[in-house]
């Protein structure tokens, strides 16, 4: 069997279509169908339907497909792997980080990374939403994590770690008090995230390091850090903030830092990779840049 025919169909079969396999592998539409017929012809087997608007897979592709893609994932991992012993990096690296600090702190050492190295393409989402490394065909997500994190099958790289307070204007502090317990919280107005963090509940820290789950009453969820706190300052109850980003706003008074039994969590910001075999040399590389970088801030 021919590796790169075998390689063109498995192409067609990830990407959904001849066109855009042709653009994923960099090489003509007429060579994609040409190599996938001449595939088809040496298994005496129909690999994929298709037609002017829909393609898919046949009993026989879909089943080959299942054989072939790992290897082909394998085969390419082991030439990428190679070429990096040789000094250089290559092939492609899907990545998903948060928006807004994505953009605000790694921007330009991901802008270096990739112009640092001509062999490496990368494909860089940018969402506070939680997302599946595994069913966003994912290599990376650079996530932001309070509390325990859930068991699963996927490797977790802790990068940095961020002191967390919970904070409030002072028109709701006049209203409501200064809480001095976590517990008072369930009981008053709260802004909370809508699907980042596992939305609610907020996570506290004891004295012996164990982690508290608290549900709190919200009617404002958002998934921004700049939405939570401006939701703050406009005194739509309280906030569980990282206080690197909320500094500005406590040292102004705009915002009060309370002083509770339980400290608040920490915010963790991990790499998460779908399972080991997707730590490649490119991509663990890249990880170690994000990772100097986020250390870097907290120095300064």
């Amino acid at each position: 069997m021919n590796l790169d025919y075998l390689k063109v169909f498995v192409a067609i079969a990830k990407q959904g279509s001849i066109l855009a396999a042709s653009k994923a592998l960099d090489i003509p539409k007429s060579t994609v169908a040409r190599h996938l017929d001449q595939l088809e012809k040496q298994l005496s087997h129909q690999l994929v339907l298709r037609n002017t608007r829909h393609l898919r897979l046949t009993a026989e592709g879909q089943r080959l497909y299942h054989l072939a893609g790992d290897i082909i994932g394998d085969l390419e991992e082991v030439e990428h792997e190679m070429k990096g012993r040789n000094g250089g990096l290559s092939g492609r690296i899907t990545v998903a980080i948060p928006s807004e600090f994505g953009v605000k702190w790694l921007n330009e050492s991901i802008a270096d990374f990739v112009a640092d190295h001509p062999d490496i393409a990368i494909d860089c989402i940018t969402s506070m939403a939680p997302l599946d490394p595994v069913r966003r065909d994912v290599d990376v997500s650079i996530c932001y994590h309070r509390g325990k994190l859930s068991d699963s099958g996927m490797v977790v790289r802790p990068l940095v770690s961020m002191r967390s307070a919970v904070v409030a204007a002072p028109s709701v502090i006049a209203e409501h008090g200064r809480p001095a317990s976590v517990q008072e919280l369930s009981h008053l107005p709260c802004i909370s995230t809508l699907t980042a963090l596992q939305a609610n509940p907020w996570h506290f820290v004891d004295a012996e390091g164990r982690t508290t789950a608290l549900d709190v009453p919200t009617r404002y969820r958002v998934d921004s850090s700049l939405m939570l706190i401006a939701g703050a300052r406009a005194g739509i109850g309280f906030a569980i903030i990282p206080y690197e980003f909320c500094a500005e706003s406590v040292e102004a008074g705009e915002l009060i830092e309370l002083d509770l039994d339980l400290k608040p969590a920490p915010l963790e910001i991990v790499a998460i990779h779908p399972d080991r075999k997707s730590i490649s040399t490119r991509t663990r590389a890249f990880v170690d840049i994000v990772e100097k970088q986020l250390r870097a801030r907290q120095d300064l």
